[in-house]
């Protein structure tokens, strides 16, 4: 503790300011002995805290760790813990928090908390999962880490406030059940209780609604949900404001869980190997598979080594950002797209040069990237990595007709090659809507397709999405 003395000496000109410090002593006295025993009591916290996660940290090893963080249910829970039980840690003791200096630019924060119960519902939504599956940590027979009541309620509140009011039902009707069966407090159940029912309003089950009122007002009156329900229930105007499946969205469903030997839905796929002759690469063979023809879409095998793969991983990793909707860093961050990602250029890399240089043979296309001052045929390199439940929206790639600025300077994305630097256990495919292909990622495999077709019209067709991922690491470019 440091003393100051104040910017005037007003006390040495008064006799009854210096006699007054007699007594003053006294009561920095008592303030340092409450000041010690505060200490001493968030000692005995942080040494409790320390005790308990050391235990749980020396149980397993960094890799058993980080197997149990592939599962959705395990990294939620590492995500949770950190924005939650050290976030309070932290919150409590800012001169630990000085010391941690980078480190604690790494760690997550409850945006990233909030992301995670997006992703398992978004994970439920689209593969189709029942929550009482998810809950106990069986996602489509990939079996990990359980949650907990307070856990599924917290889901179900992430669920209601994203618009998911029939998810947000399924996911606080559990943690009712599990609140009443390990007979949690009055409190917690009637907070459960109110949020579930504000669900069913929204969602015109007024009458359950109603009934989890009268339970809920029986256990809480003052909680905050329940009195906002009893607000909500005395409007006579009510509206259905969950989120309505898309046209689209159960054909993308079907998509999503389609595996590598499911493909194309309409049109029977057929392998061409072929030599294509190149100025770079004289005859260079390519193992060539084309899906579709609307949009033109085929894929080619082991285009990139295992060697390349790692090369572009250790040169991308640290120079990667969250990936955000729109032109580069003038976008917007938007859950739309969940992943972080990097850029690589041909000149940063001989390895992105020498992948360049194959998929001019591959497509004969030009694919010569900007200089720092000339023209370019292609961007740099955008290479992905999709977290939990990492996922983009049904889209398409090329920019906003409009934009009579940003096309007449760099021209529109007349196609698209998207390189799998990963295999993914479940999930992560790359699905077309419109036109019933889905491929689920394979290491090393390239994908291609047209985003217009030969009159340069834009194919519509090329509608599509990167799927969530369930289990594993997606990581493309």
């Amino acid at each position: 503790m440091i003393m100051t003395s104040p910017a005037s000496a007003d006390v040495v000109t008064s006799s009854d300011k210096i006699l007054n410090l007699a007594s003053q002593e006294g009561s920095l006295l008592s303030v340092l002995k409450d000041y010690i025993s505060e200490e001493y009591d968030n000692l005995r916290d942080l040494s409790a805290f320390l005790s308990a996660r050391s235990k749980s940290f020396h149980l397993s090893n960094v890799e058993e760790r980080q197997s149990i963080a592939e599962h959705p249910n395990g990294a939620y829970a590492l995500i949770k813990l950190f924005t939650t039980d050290w976030a309070n840690v932290l919150e409590r003791n800012p001169a630990f928090v000085n010391k941690l200096r980078e480190l604690k630019d790494s760690l997550p924060v409850r945006a990233d908390y909030e992301g995670a119960m997006s992703a398992i519902v978004r994970l439920q939504r689209l593969y189709r999962m029942q929550v009482p599956d998810i809950y106990s940590g069986n996602y489509l027979g990939y079996l990990g880490p359980p949650l907990g009541p307070t856990d599924a309620f917290e889901v179900g509140r992430q669920a209601f406030v994203d618009g998911y009011l029939a998810e947000s039902i399924s996911w606080l009707e559990l943690a009712a059940d599990k609140q009443r069966h390990e007979a949690l407090s009055p409190q917690t159940l009637a907070h459960t209780l109110g949020l579930l029912g504000r669900a069913y309003f929204y969602m015109n089950r007024t009458e359950d609604a109603r009934q989890t009122y009268e339970e809920s007002l029986a256990l809480n009156p003052e909680a905050s949900d329940v009195i906002q329900l009893g607000v909500e229930l005395n409007v006579s105007d009510t509206e259905s404001y969950g989120l309505t499946s898309s046209s689209w969205h159960d054909t993308m469903s079907e998509l999503c869980q389609w595996s590598q030997t499911h493909r194309v839905a309409k049109l029977r796929s057929y392998h061409v190997c072929r030599y294509k002759p190149s100025l770079y690469l004289p005859y260079v063979r390519f193992q060539e598979e084309i899906l579709s023809t609307s949009p033109y879409a085929s894929l080619f095998y082991n285009f990139v080594s295992d060697t390349e793969i790692s090369q572009i991983k250790n040169y991308i990793r640290g120079r990667m950002k969250r990936g955000r909707v729109g032109e580069a860093e003038d976008g917007i961050i938007s859950p739309i797209r969940t992943s972080d990602l990097g850029w690589i250029d041909d000149h940063s890399l001989d390895d992105a040069n020498r992948i360049s240089l194959r998929i001019k043979a591959a497509t004969w296309l030009e694919v010569d990237q900007r200089l720092p001052e000339g023209p370019s045929s292609s961007e740099a390199f955008q290479v992905v990595n999709y977290g939990l439940g990492g996922h983009y929206d049904a889209h398409i790639d090329p920019f906003n007709p409009n934009d009579s600025i940003l096309l007449s300077s760099s021209g529109d994305r007349i196609a698209t090659f998207l390189i799998y630097l990963s295999d993914v256990e479940k999930g992560g495919n790359t699905a077309f809507i419109r036109a019933g292909v889905s491929v689920a990622p394979q290491k090393g495999m390239a994908l291609f397709w047209y985003n217009f077709n030969p009159a340069m019209k834009l194919e519509k067709s090329s509608f599509h999405a990167g799927c969530p991922v369930l289990i594993g690491h997606k990581w493309s470019k």
